[in-house]
């Protein structure tokens, strides 16, 4: 038995001590490459012997010097590797451990995502000076079992590591008392650590049972706790993660964050990734008729395609059907066609292997389709898709296979494709803009979403939704507009739909001072709409209704850059589609 595994309890909750202060994955290995200890990963690798061939083995067989491995995917251990399109592995520090002048083992600092590596390369002298001291502290304590003493000195030492992290970090010795105090504890609890250092938790957490904690039997515990500051009492989310040797708790490590900001994370995840047909307003007879008919084929895998005009809602119609599908607890990915220029489209949808093109990044990327795998995609704007990826979209739907930019293997995905446009496909299909075979492969479940001017019934319940919600963000007492100013919004247009509802809510909310909303109040635009009359006879497309609004909005803005932003912000639209309606003008419309 090899003399690291003789304290493999130990090892275990100095990899685990570790962890808990800096975020990498930890792992010590014996000379005779077997895993030890571990964090992560690497938990579940424990007592797994690596080949001498393997890039673990390499740099772990006898080395004498602590070692950074910076680019694993160069390395021709890793290209062997039958893993290597699936592991993520972007580099890591590997120190000797030595006693009695032998290498007894390895103690590693691994990175496997893109923040990892940069706290890495950021942070690598201070790592190294870390690393180096711990393994130090194994190998003395394979001799003289020095752990307590030892972890407090190296907590000391890894001062601006900590300091690295978002949490906020505490360090406790075995009597509750303060050892070390990151910045972000600093900035949280809104105290300095010179103060703090050396005082008791309960200065900071009166109600926190310390006592009870260290002579419990759970390794980590997560908790709410409470601090009284400015007489205000501030709630944290905390994860108490004990150190521990032989005889029991030698300490702890605290991080934290602010019940607060975990619950904005949380309210955004669930806006985001569960919005339901629940949340879709509307009481309009088309509206009820489309989502009755899309709860029906949202359990399916059928390919849908969704129309309608810009600011209609296309994406929150998208997510519904996602989440009512078998496929909720699964990626939704959105992709906007139209947003992304043209050659970087091929690389987004699909990714690309390392060295595809100039400014490729080190070992690659995978793309939306590969990211969406067992979920659903949506690809946005589809009518905006250049001609030549249309060949391989339409190849990708018939064979439910990828392949990356620069790239020879097929990659199998399993995705259910949505897609929406407001363009007339069927016009781009006669111009040969759109291919008519990719269209058919789209069109299998089609669905209309009609524009807010066909929704007569909702203008005004979008209105009182949108008002209610802004008046409480804004703090105002409003109960609804007045009778002239919902005439006005019954007859405008609304050639922006339902966003363009919501900007012009939220402006009017804005500058209202009393209790009902003015017609006053309302975008210039919309309430000089009261005088203007469409004549019967003339029946203006919704093209045209776009682009007389576009004019109009140019026409105030001015025509610069900053004057189609301002137009397309205005309208709630995207800068595309003011730049493209204004390619379809003559000079003189805009004059």
């Amino acid at each position: 038995m090899s003399v690291l595994k003789g304290i493999k309890s130990f090892v275990q909750q100095v990899a685990e001590a570790i962890a808990a202060v800096i975020d990498f994955e930890v792992a010590i290995i014996d000379r005779n490459l077997e895993v030890v200890a571990g964090t992560g990963n690497y938990k579940e690798e424990v007592g797994n012997v690596y080949g001498e061939n393997s890039i673990t083995g390499q740099y772990c067989k006898g080395t004498l010097k602590i070692t950074l491995i910076n680019n694993p995917a160069k390395e021709e251990a890793c290209s062997k590797c039958d893993r290597k399109n699936i592991c993520n592995f972007e580099g890591g520090l590997v120190c000797p451990i030595i006693a009695n002048g032998e290498v007894i083992g390895s103690l590693c600092i691994f990175a496997y995502n893109d923040r990892q590596k940069e706290n890495l390369q950021k942070n690598q002298l201070q790592l190294e000076m870390f690393v180096t001291k711990v393994a130090t502290l194994i190998s003395h304590t394979v001799t003289e079992k020095e752990m307590n003493e030892k972890i407090s000195f190296m907590a000391k030492q890894f001062s601006v590591v900590m300091n690295s992290v978002h949490e906020g970090m505490i360090a406790l010795d075995i009597q509750g008392n303060i050892t070390h105090f990151n910045h972000s504890a600093e900035i949280l609890l809104k105290c300095k650590a010179k103060n703090l250092v050396g005082e008791s938790i309960l200065q900071i957490f009166p109600h926190f049972n310390f006592v009870s904690y260290l002579t419990g039997d759970e390794k980590k515990i997560d908790k709410e706790l409470v601090c009284q500051i400015e007489n205000q009492n501030l709630k944290f989310v905390a994860s108490i993660t004990s150190i521990r040797n032989k005889d029991g708790t030698a300490g702890a490590v605290i991080s934290f964050r602010s019940k607060e900001e975990i619950y904005a994370l949380a309210n955004k995840f669930i806006e985001e990734e569960r919005f339901t047909f629940s949340h879709i307003q509307g009481v309009d007879p088309q509206i009820i008729d489309i989502k009755e008919k899309m709860k029906r084929v949202s359990p399916t895998d059928s390919t849908i395609l969704i129309r309608g005009e810009s600011g209609t809602g296309k994406e929150l119609f998208a997510r519904a059907i996602h989440n009512a599908s078998l496929r909720r607890n699964r990626p939704f990915v959105a992709i906007n066609c139209g947003a992304i220029p043209e050659n970087l489209l091929e690389s987004e949808l699909f990714g690309y292997e390392e060295g595809a093109f100039t400014g490729a990044k080190k070992g690659g990327k995978i793309g939306k389709f590969e990211s969406a795998n067992k979920g659903t995609i949506l690809l946005d704007e589809i009518g905006d898709m250049p001609h030549h990826l249309q060949v391989k979209l339409l190849r990708v739907i018939e064979e439910r296979r990828i392949e990356r930019v620069g790239g020879v293997e097929a990659i199998p995905v399993d995705v259910r494709i949505i897609a929406a446009t407001h363009q007339n496909l069927e016009e781009m299909i006669s111009k040969g803009k759109f291919r008519s075979d990719l269209f058919y492969r789209l069109n299998v479940i089609p669905f209309h979403i009609p524009p807010m001017r066909e929704r007569k019934e909702d203008i005004n319940l979008f209105a009182r939704f949108f008002m209610e919600k802004f008046a409480k963000k804004l703090g105002k007492n409003l109960i609804g507009c007045t009778k002239q100013a919902e005439e006005i919004l019954l007859n405008y247009p609304w050639p922006g739909n339902v966003r363009e509802l919501e900007n012009a809510i939220e402006y009017a909310v804005n500058l209202e001072t009393s209790n009902l909303i003015d017609y006053k109040n309302l975008p210039s635009r919309i309430f000089e709409n009261r005088d203007q009359v469409v004549e019967d006879d003339e029946h203006p497309t919704i093209s045209e209704l776009e682009k007389r609004a576009i004019v109009k909005a140019i026409k105030k803005f001015g025509n610069t850059t900053e004057g189609k932003e301002q137009a397309a912000k205005t309208l709630g639209i995207s800068l595309t589609t003011v730049y493209r309606r204004l390619k379809e003008l003559k000079t003189e419309d805009l004059a």
